[in-house]
């Protein structure tokens, strides 16, 4: 598979509808990858170089890549080289294909195969995000021009020359950022912001090492099992542009772990599981157990929507993605005036290679307006 395959907007995008959900098929060697994704942002967002902060930090960004991230690394040059840049000039920031802003409350759930009927892994999740603009975040006036921050999501399949095909839900940076996904050997990785270390302190610009955006992408990119993704998460340097985060990782023989840091972030914590596994927006290795959990609803409801979703998933018998889809829904954010919503809700079977999405839309008088489930699936047949 060679060069851009498909670009098609496959949901939303009406008079009066929130999101505009594109499909975006690539693949080549990872520089064409990274060109064709550079086409993709600046038709569809403006997007063009940023220009560097620190040359030394640029340059510390470049050879990172080069020795730990080589897939993104050869990315960039192809971004680069669309652009017309140098991509070894430390005055020019060319890894990233930013728009709108990062940072979400979410809650995903891991179904190892001994509780899924089929005898497959699922993962599924809510991504719960604001539906404000950034000018209303902070406590401003939006112009007509200015859209929802995360009005514009993807899904990017992508086939490599080498390396691991993906399929990825992509918000905010085209070229390294995914906030769940699977890859060609049934790996699942989600995120959800961390809503309980106090003291963040987040860069706002692009260090050498991952920001919490890039993680899953890498992981999905590097690894085939859990125990790839530890030894690869132990061996990197992370950093938050924006807040922290913590992630849920899972493989196709049923074990999944949560990745996460202390509360200064100096520290890190891996809670594994055989079993399900549920993460919402607190720190699982404060509270692994539900029974400790607070009595407090928490942070943007955090420990009542643990407490919900793991009493949903824990009734007996196997569960297909038909009964996870209606559980997880006991979760779904819809409370009116409340300027939050579950934008999209998806299940990744790890033994098909498929993820089924349904997105948010509009509020309506006779309720939430969503999309159907939609249906994407790696082809590595011809590979």
């Amino acid at each position: 598979m060679t060069g851009l395959l498909k670009e098609a907007i496959v949901a939303g995008g009406g008079e009066g509808e929130f999101c505009t959900f594109r499909h975006v098929v690539v693949g080549g060697t990872q520089e064409t990858i990274g060109a064709m994704l550079a086409e993709v942002a600046a038709r569809n967002h403006g997007v063009a170089p940023m220009a560097g902060g620190d040359p030394v930090v640029t340059r510390a960004r470049r050879r990172w890549r080069q020795m730990f991230y080589p897939q993104l690394a050869a990315r960039t040059r192809g971004i680069a080289a669309y652009f017309g840049v140098d991509p070894d000039d430390d005055t020019v920031e060319s890894s990233t294909l930013g728009f709108g802003f990062a940072g979400a409350g979410c809650s995903v759930a891991w179904i190892p195969p001994d509780r899924a009927a089929g005898r497959q892994g699922l993962l599924s999740r809510n991504f719960d995000f604001t539906t404000q603009t950034m000018a209303e975040l902070l406590g401003g006036q939006p112009t007509p021009a200015d859209a929802a921050m995360a009005a514009e999501p993807y899904v990017i399949e992508s086939y490599p020359s080498d390396g691991h095909a993906t399929l990825l839900m992509c918000l905010f940076d085209l070229a390294s950022g995914a906030f769940d996904g699977i890859n060609d050997a049934g790996l699942v990785v989600a995120l959800a912001a961390d809503d309980q270390s106090g003291g963040a302190e987040p860069c706002f610009t692009p260090q050498a090492g991952l920001a919490e955006h890039e993680i899953c992408r890498f992981l999905l990119e590097t690894c085939a099992t859990v125990d790839d993704a530890i030894e690869a998460l132990r061996m990197t340097k992370q950093y938050y542009d924006f807040v922290p985060c913590h992630y849920l990782v899972a493989d196709p023989g049923g074990r999944s772990f949560v990745w996460e840091h202390g509360v200064t972030y100096n520290g890190e914590h891996v809670v594994w599981s055989d079993e399900a596994q549920v993460m919402t927006n607190h720190l699982l290795w404060r509270y692994p157990l539900s029974a400790e959990l607070p009595a407090e609803a928490g942070n943007g409801w955090t420990f009542d929507r643990a407490r919900r979703l793991g009493a949903a998933l824990a009734a007996p018998g196997g569960l297909d993605a038909e009964q996870l889809k209606r559980r997880h829904a006991c979760v779904r954010i819809l409370e009116p005036g409340l300027p939050v919503r579950t934008l999209w809700h998806n299940i990744y079977d790890t033994g098909a290679g498929t993820m089924e999405i349904s997105l948010h839309l509009a509020d309506a008088p006779t309720g939430e307006r969503r999309t159907p489930y939609l249906t994407f699936g790696l082809d590595t047949g011809d590979r």
